[in-house]
Formats: C-alpha cells, sequence, structure tokens
C-alpha cells in the first residue's frame, strides 16, 4: 500500500462479467438489473468504501486505478454507454458461437494476469462475477499474494467462495449499493466543483422543534456503556474524515453494526437517527434530508432533498426516467419541464436587451434565477448558454429569439449530445427532449 495525504492507499483493479451479473439480478428483479447496468457509479462509489476497516483498519482508502467491463454488445449495447462515462475500458465480447458463448472469461483472465505483472502493484483484483470458472484465476491471485474480492449473484460454488480473499455479501450490494441508489432522489455529481457556488456548500442547520405537551413523546431510555459511546463517535468521525461527499446513515449503520455490536434496537434508541440525537459529534453534523447524512460542515457539501426532482419525478415519471438517463450521459441540467419553461423565459428576457454574451449573460441570469427561487448554479447556467448556442441560437439573432426558438434550439443541441453518448436518438426520444424543453409550447 502506498501512503498519499496521510492516508494508507490500496491499489485496486475491478473487473465486471457484465453479462454474467446482469442476467442473474435479472432473474431476481428487472429493476435492480437495470439500476446495476445504468448507473455503474453509484455502486463504484460504494465499493470503494467497502469492507476497508475490516480488511485493512482504520485510516485506509481504496483506489480502483483500473476498470474494466465485458459485455456482448449485441445483447447489451444500451449500457455501454454508462460504463463509459464512468472511466471504464469496455471490452465488447459478442458472441462467437451459435449457443451466444461470448469471450469475456478468457478476456477477464487475460486483463488479470496482466495486472499481476503491471509496473503499478495493484493490491487487490476485484471480480464481479459468479462464474466458477475463475476458481483458477483466483488461487494464482492468492500465489502472488494479492487480495480477492469477489461479488457473485445466486449460487456460488463452494470453491469460488473458498478461493477469494473477500466475498461481497450479494444482500448487502442489492440493499446498499443498488436499492438505495433506485430509491433515492438522482443527485447532480457537479455539486463539489469548484465552480460551485460558495453558499451552495454550507450544510443547512438541523432545526429541532421543542415538543409541546401535545406532541410530546417519551424519550428512549438509550443503555449505552461510556466506553462504547466513545467508540461509537470516534466510528462517525472516522468515517466522515475517509469520506469526500457527506455520509450516508446506511453506510453508518453498516459500520456500527458490524463493527461495534449495535443492537437492533439501537441500544434502546429505536434508530439509528434517535440515537445520533443523544451522541455529541461535533464539529459534525447530522443533516435529515432525505435519508440522512452526516456531514461535514468544513469538507461536505450540502445534500439535496427531493425537491423539484421529486415533484418531476411524480408528475412526469415517464419523461423523468428519460430525462435522467440524458443527465447522466450528457450533463444536461436534470431541471423539470416547468423549470426548463422558467429558466428559457428568462433566457428570452435577457437576450432582447443584451443578446446571448458567455459572462454578462450567464451571471445576469443567475442573479435572476436566484430572486426568482430556482435551483441553478453557475455550471448548470453556462451549460445551457453553451448549448443554445451550439443549437442554433446565435447571439447575432435579430430580432432576439423568443422562448419558444430557445427551447427548440436546446432540443436540438440535445439530439447531438445524446448521439455523440452513444444514446439512441429516434422519433420517440426526440419528442419526450421536445417535451422536456416545452420546445414549441413556450411562448
Amino acid at each position: 500500500m502506498a501512503r498519499f495525504q496521510n492516508f494508507e492507499e490500496v491499489f485496486s483493479a475491478l473487473y465486471v462479467d457484465f453479462d454474467n451479473i446482469y442476467t442473474r439480478l435479472y432473474e431476481q428483479d428487472i429493476n435492480l438489473a437495470r439500476t446495476f447496468g445504468s448507473n455503474p457509479q453509484r455502486w463504484m462509489r460504494w465499493i470503494e468504501g467497502h469492507a476497508l476497516r475490516m480488511m485493512y483498519g482504520d485510516g485506509v482508502r481504496r483506489r480502483i486505478l483500473k476498470r474494466c467491463c465485458y459485455l456482448n454488445p449485441i445483447r447489451y449495447h444500451e449500457f455501454r454507454p454508462y460504463f463509459i462515462r464512468t472511466a471504464f475500458q469496455v471490452v465488447d465480447c459478442p458472441p462467437l458461437t451459435n449457443y451466444g458463448k461470448t469471450s469475456a472469461d478468457i478476456h477477464l483472465v487475460m486483463d488479470c494476469m496482466d495486472a499481476l505483472a503491471h509496473p503499478t502493484r495493484f493490491d487487490e483484483i476485484i471480480i464481479l462475477s459468479g462464474d466458477a470458472d475463475f476458481t483458477p484465476l483466483l488461487l494464482r491471485i492468492q500465489e502472488h499474494a494479492r487480495r480477492s474480492l469477489v461479488l457473485s449473484v445466486g449460487y456460488t460454488s463452494p470453491a469460488y467462495a473458498a478461493a477469494c480473499s473477500w466475498r461481497i455479501r450479494e444482500d448487502w450490494f442489492i440493499s446498499q449499493a443498488l436499492e438505495e441508489a433506485r430509491d433515492e432522489p438522482e443527485r447532480d455529481e457537479r455539486d463539489t466543483r469548484p465552480e460551485a457556488r460558495a453558499d451552495e456548500r454550507r450544510p443547512r442547520a438541523t432545526v429541532v422543534v421543542p415538543p409541546t405537551a401535545d406532541t410530546a413523546t417519551p424519550t428512549p431510555r438509550v443503555t449505552l456503556p461510556a466506553h462504547k459511546r466513545t467508540h461509537i463517535i470516534e466510528a462517525i468521525r472516522q468515517l466522515a474524515a475517509e469520506s469526500a461527499t457527506a455520509v450516508p446513515l446506511p453506510s453508518v449503520a453498516q459500520v456500527l453494526q458490524q463493527d461495534h455490536e449495535a443492537t437492533q434496537d439501537w441500544f434502546g434508541a429505536g434508530s439509528l437517527r434517535t440515537l445520533l440525537g443523544t451522541l455529541d459529534i461535533t464539529p459534525l453534523v447530522f443533516d435529515p434530508a432525505g435519508r440522512g447524512y452526516i456531514v461535514d460542515p468544513q469538507r461536505h457539501a450540502r445534500p439535496e432533498s427531493d425537491g423539484p426532482r421529486g415533484d418531476f419525478r411524480l408528475n412526469h415519471p415517464e419523461l423523468y426516467e428519460f430525462a435522467l438517463k440524458v443527465h447522466r450521459l450528457t450533463d444536461l441540467p436534470l431541471l423539470s419541464p416547468e423549470q426548463y419553461t422558467a429558466v428559457l423565459g428568462i433566457f428570452a428576457e435577457e437576450t432582447v436587451g443584451h443578446g446571448l454574451s458567455r459572462a454578462v449573460t450567464a451571471r445576469n441570469i443567475e442573479d435572476r434565477c436566484e430572486d426568482e427561487g430556482l435551483t441553478l448554479d453557475s455550471v448548470d447556467i453556462t451549460f445551457i448558454l453553451d448549448a443554445l448556442v451550439r443549437g442554433g441560437a446565435a447571439p447575432s439573432t435579430d430580432p432576439p429569439p423568443n422562448a419558444g426558438r430557445l427551447a427548440e434550439a436546446l432540443a436540438a443541441d440535445a439530439v447531438e449530445l445524446c448521439k455523440l453518448s452513444q444514446l439512441d436518438i429516434g422519433p420517440r426520444e426526440q419528442n419526450l427532449l421536445k417535451q422536456w424543453f416545452q420546445a414549441g409550447n413556450a411562448a
């Protein structure tokens, strides 16, 4: 392991047998399978933090330096762009026989053997596959004094499970990396960029409303010895220190249950949220938004609640799923149709007096959006502005384009962005894009 910024770093190589994992998840739940295929960045982050304390102790973090995904492009072409977007090397493995057999397994084995001889010493090899044919490979990894982590879904050969250093539990992966990712509102991964507004980075204060005589409930009797209380607080602080983002409560729960023998009733508190209310975790802050987060105000961006995105998903479910897919692959801001109508209306008003100037227009629109309570930062506004120009809303247009023309320009650019991201765009998808931006409907 390498020393880097006061952390011990584990260098890892990740290999995904896509067909194997997707097929077995599909047999359980089609939604789980599609979440696995269309949202790899979510379960990637989960794997980056999985089992570190149990395998290496405190103060260790995992860096996945090599990422390879092997898939059948004929059957699973639609998922290919998501892995490319997540910095995977995607190896196309089309069927080579009449029975649909691909070359994914031999590609994976050769790449693993190359990793064992790589100038960068990989401390871990992570394999997402339940194919017992990889048992000899796991034994070879062990002979090279490297650790192997394996995720298999469904039945697993006892020999295969015994050959790996750590078996990633299927139920944990599904409940913590897939189901949570499917249920929670999609967060904009760009909110941690330096360009994000400073006031957006400050965590919200947690407001505690004192109970009245009518609403007061009995205070739970927490049976937590002083030494265990201290260890739990230290564990929470360590989690926050190791995380670049706010720590969700399910991650806290996992560590406390595994390493600190947390009881089912959370030492009498009834829930982890209630238990946190009895602990002094300063300077950390508990943010109850969504599923709950532990936030370091000095380092972590503010977690987002459902807000307008929740309304978007509720009011336009089919359009939301399509918009979410486009957002993940192209970075188009995930605003609701109503928000786009309002924002493009502001753009149209701004162009009447000033045209479309990248610096002036972006600054003026950001101020207008803030005044009107629209949740856009400078990154989103600049992205929309550039998309409008690429879509044909030129600054020199006379008369200046109205909101409807801007919506059409945005839809035109979105089509090109989708094509560049290898997302199939047919008549139905083009119609959904027009609905999303209200093209042809805005005045």
